[in-house]
């Protein structure tokens, strides 16, 4: 997968439409196509200087071409807050963006961590790194697959809401598999 295709998947995962509470199932906030969010569009519209307005109404109105560049920027920039970007094995990078575009940074770093069974402290700091760099990164970014499912899991476990959102939850983990299966 390619940063190009990562951000097409993000449409596909996201939705590419307006969303809010009214959406099934409900979100808990307002998003534009690609899962944009108005945080993200003001620090978008902050960073590049964009033209555009950071308003609930921009954010409906956004075309196709607009939130692609805002999802893009939006990768890059936790790629390089979050080191990602130092990943050398390009299906766990963008993995790893990808978990951290959907479940959050520090919690995607946690998992990570447990898969390298280092202290989980929500940061790529250096004990994540002299682990990951020790480590086969094609088993890491499996263990990290499996890892992904069995947090899903849990979450899901006794929480109705959550159970609507299992199979593409699990199947947006599992689209980073490397597994060649005939």
């Amino acid at each position: 997968m390619t940063e190009d295709q990562l951000v097409a998947d993000v449409f596909v995962k996201e939705g590419d439409r307006y969303g809010d509470r009214t959406t099934r199932p409900p979100i808990d906030q307002p998003t534009a196509r690609g899962g944009i969010t108005l945080p993200v569009l003001r620090d978008y519209i902050a960073a590049t200087r964009s033209p555009l307005a950071g308003t609930l109404a921009t954010l409906k109105a956004l075309t196709r071409p607009q939130a692609e560049d805002i999802v893009r920027w939006h990768l890059r920039k936790m790629a390089a807050d979050n080191r990602f970007d130092q990943i050398g094995f390009e299906p766990l990078r963008l993995q790893m963006i990808d978990f951290a575009y959907n479940s959050g940074a520090a919690l995607a770093i946690r998992w990570l961590q447990r898969v390298l069974r280092v202290p989980r402290t929500g940061t790529m700091d250096q004990t994540t790194f002299v682990a990951l760099f020790a480590s086969d990164a094609w088993l890491v970014n499996q263990a990290l697959v499996a890892a992904r499912l069995e947090m899903v899991d849990r979450w899901t476990d006794g929480n109705a809401q959550a159970k609507a959102w299992e199979e593409g939850v699990e199947s947006r983990g599992l689209s980073f598999s490397l597994l060649e299966v005939p």
